[in-house]
């Protein structure tokens, strides 16, 4: 397709109007944070490196205080966003460079900031636009696959990509169209199942209406017009890719609570791999081999443990795994687990696949009589999931879903958010929940909480039942449930 400049002009509404929430998703307060959590965000999620940055800029605030950090320190910090030895060996070098070079402040130059360690010039750019203003358009995965999709360019490698993108919008769109470019990419523009049929520039896209073959597949499109996203791009429900045949199969567990959730089963003997924190029952340590960890997986391991299904959740697991897990022709199954009735379709799932279906309509049958009834709306409840910085799960995660599903009223900003002293004071809860995991909250903490929040109840609850969904969905329900009625 020619791109003449009305068509361009009507492709820059189109995004606007779709995609009106377009910006940086990574959470940042200055440009130090921002380049920090870029470097981070290497084959991670934006959403993961959210939840790792407020514990490490709590500790290293600054180019001064992280330059004196100590590895084994910052690697325990930085460890869920994968790579973590080499992400902290370069975010030293990055904060000794601040230091020695820009008197520890984050240049404002492409070709200074290019040159620190772990940055480059993608990342580079990123900065510029986001922390500065600066006009750059840094291309990354879903803006080099969106561009050639559209026809937008024909380069084969990003930087040719950035350059044909720069050619062809104002200088003083490229910020915005950076950020729409990356929400396309990710809600509708899918490298493996594009929603062509919703997707609101199909008319300027000949790739989308199967006129040409797509430069990412190099196949044709098969489009349905009006058709809804497939199941791998929906929350609450399972995706496969490419689906394993039937009958015993050999798995690969990523996730904590499955490994759990098979071996009740009565599917231990078709595991051979597992990662370090599937840790339950206690005797898989010593029977099941690690493969790493869920965002580090050892993909060697993997291969010569010769699986025939991996099962990964989205939130727990990288999409990087999953494309790296394609790349080598490895089936896999990823979960979605955000609310309990999500447990349930999930269940089924597995249970189909796996030729568990009787203990998966089971395990439905049972969950569906423990919320019926549903309790009605109860106290407002702040689930808390770390300290220093406070982080509490939203109201949209599973850990609250369990609690409104046991009669609490979850409150809070959604996700995973991070809550100033000033924030927490501000929701003034009739209950706050302090799980044991992922942070240790001790009775030391609810004292804490107590004197702050004297006319709130306080409850030191067992977070492996509140947040290892599949395995233990019934025992937190009726802890949860237990709470509430002390």
């Amino acid at each position: 397709m020619r791109w003449s400049i009305a068509k361009l002009k009507d492709l820059q509404q189109r995004l606007v109007r779709a995609y009106p929430d377009a910006k940086c998703a990574l959470d940042h307060r200055d440009p130090f944070q921002l380049v920090v959590a870029t470097v981070l965000s290497a084959q991670c999620t934006d959403s993961r490196v959210n939840i790792t940055t407020p514990g490490l800029f709590a500790r290293y605030p600054d180019a001064s205080s992280l330059a004196k950090a100590k590895p084994v320190e910052l690697e325990a910090l930085i460890r869920s966003t994968g790579f973590f030895r080499n992400k902290a060996k370069n975010l030293l070098g990055l904060a000794n460079a601040l230091i020695t070079r820009h008197d520890g402040k984050v240049p404002n130059d492409s070709v200074q900031l290019a040159a620190l360690p772990g940055v480059g010039q993608k990342t580079a750019n990123v900065v510029l636009a986001n922390a500065f203003g600066v006009p750059a358009l840094a291309v990354d995965t879903h803006i080099f696959r969106v561009a050639r999709r559209l026809g937008l360019s024909a380069a084969k490698t990003p930087e040719k990509v950035e350059a044909d993108l720069c050619r062809l919008f104002p200088r003083e769109d490229w910020i915005e169209l950076h950020h729409q470019f990356i929400f396309h990419g990710r809600r509708c523009c899918d490298a493996r199942k594009p929603d062509c049929g919703n997707c609101p520039a199909l008319s300027l896209c000949d790739v989308g209406r199967g006129k040409v073959v797509d430069p990412h597949s190099g196949t044709k499109l098969a489009v349905r017009g009006g058709q809804k996203r497939e199941a791998a791009l929906k929350p609450e429900r399972t995706a496969y890719a490419p689906l394993p045949t039937s009958g015993p199969l050999r798995i690969i567990s990523l996730v904590p609570s499955v490994t759990e959730l098979l071996v009740q089963w009565g599917l231990a003997a078709q595991l051979v791999g597992r990662t370090r924190y599937c840790i339950a029952p206690k005797w898989i340590r010593a029977t099941v081999p690690e493969v790493g960890g869920t965002k580090d997986p050892n993909f060697q391991r993997i291969t010569d443990l010769n699986p025939e299904l991996v099962i990964l959740e989205k939130d727990e697991n990288s999409k990087w795994v999953a494309d790296t897990l394609t790349d080598l022709g490895i089936p896999w199954m990823a979960l979605e687990i955000r609310t309990v009735k999500s447990c349930m379709a999930a269940w089924l799932a597995l249970g189909k696949l796996l030729g568990a279906l009787d203990q998966a309509k089971a395990r439905v049958v049972g969950l569906k009589k423990l919320l019926s009834p549903m309790p009605k709306t109860g106290p407002r409840t702040l689930t808390l999931i770390w300290k220093d910085p406070w982080m509490s799960a939203g109201p949209d995660t599973y850990p609250s879903d369990l609690a409104r599903c046991a009669g609490f009223k979850p409150i809070g900003p959604e996700r995973w958010p991070q809550l100033s002293e000033e924030a927490l004071a501000a929701l003034n809860p009739d209950v706050i929940l302090l799980p044991t995991e992922p942070f240790r909250f001790s009775k030391r903490h609810a004292a804490e909480l107590e004197r702050r929040f004297p006319l709130a109840k306080i409850h030191i609850v067992d977070g492996q039942a509140m947040t290892w969904y599949l395995s233990r969905t019934e025992e937190g329900l009726v802890m949860l449930r237990e709470t509430l009625g002390r």
